[in-house]
């Protein structure tokens, strides 16, 4: 079933509104989290973010990318399960799709921090921004079915992706929404923190009784990339964060956000991700 323009409709319908959705959203600080700009820039080049509509079902970014969208924006996906508008980034690597899962803000962490991604709670779900948004764990759950890859990064929203405080690694390699552990071992494609970076390494991983997340300050990992080289005391990354560094780009200032993303590489350029990625990638 293909995601019709009535579905974008009631998309945009909540954005004009600011209806929230999720057990959280509640509260003032949900509100003024919405009413941030959502369209005042984005990394892919554009000025405003478009809002696109199909004829065909997509069941996640990936499918409307090997339909032949090319451009960031907001595209309506069908789950199987549930139809709903997501935010899909096709410029920022060079054939890949990326669907965003949960983007938050550091001012408003407290929401998540305490929350795995293996736990259900979604945060405005039906209003993607870039300041407070997850989805259900069960729509998470069907995108990443589809999905080879994920990735975390910082800014997007301005800094799109240089590869500077960024990691991506295959689901099957440290599943995000399955994991649970503290500081084991498991296998990044790619890991860039302050700088440090790393390829086909081992990094430390936490998710358990809070948000997935690593510290770099951590000295007694076994794991075979290091980045404590800079870091401040018990430094986390990337979601639950206890403690910070403001030279990590997503604990910069409170504006700060933090992007968990699902996707994989189009068939016809899909190609070894084992290489470090300098500058930002484009596709034109």
């Amino acid at each position: 079933m293909a995601v019709s323009f009535a579905v974008i409709g009631v998309f945009l319908l909540a954005l004009s509104v600011g209806a929230l959705y999720g057990e959280a959203d509640t509260s003032a600080a949900t509100d003024r989290a919405l009413k941030q700009p959502l369209q005042e820039f984005n990394s892919c080049g554009e000025k405003a973010m478009p809002i696109f509509a199909n004829n065909y079902r997509a069941r996640t970014c990936l499918d409307h990318m090997e339909h032949g969208a090319s451009r960031c924006g907001y595209y309506g996906i069908d789950d199987g399960t549930e139809s709903y508008v997501v935010f899909c980034d096709f410029n920022t690597e060079v054939g890949f799709a990326g669907t965003l899962i949960e983007s938050i803000a550091l001012k408003y962490n407290s929401f998540v921090s305490t929350k795995a991604l293996y736990v259900d709670w979604p945060l405005n779900e039906n209003s993607p921004n870039w300041y407070m948004y997850r989805l259900s764990l069960g729509r998470m759950t069907r995108i990443r079915g589809h999905s080879i890859y994920w990735r975390a990064t910082c800014e997007f929203l301005s800094a799109g992706i240089d590869h500077r405080d960024y990691v991506r690694a295959k689901v099957a390699d440290v599943d995000p929404l399955t994991y649970k552990g503290q500081g084991s071992c498991k296998t990044v494609e790619y890991i860039n923190i302050r700088g440090h970076v790393g390829v086909r390494m081992t990094a430390p991983f936490w998710n358990y009784d809070g948000h997935m997340h690593m510290d770099s300050s951590y000295l007694g990992s076994s794991c075979s990339f290091k980045a404590n080289s800079g870091a401040v005391s018990k430094e986390d990354n990337w979601g639950y964060y206890g403690a910070i560094n403001s030279k990590f780009r997503c604990t910069a200032h409170a504006d700060s956000t933090t992007q968990y993303w699902m996707g994989d590489y189009v068939k016809r350029q899909r190609r070894s991700t084992s290489t470090a990625c300098k500058g930002r990638d484009k596709v034109y």
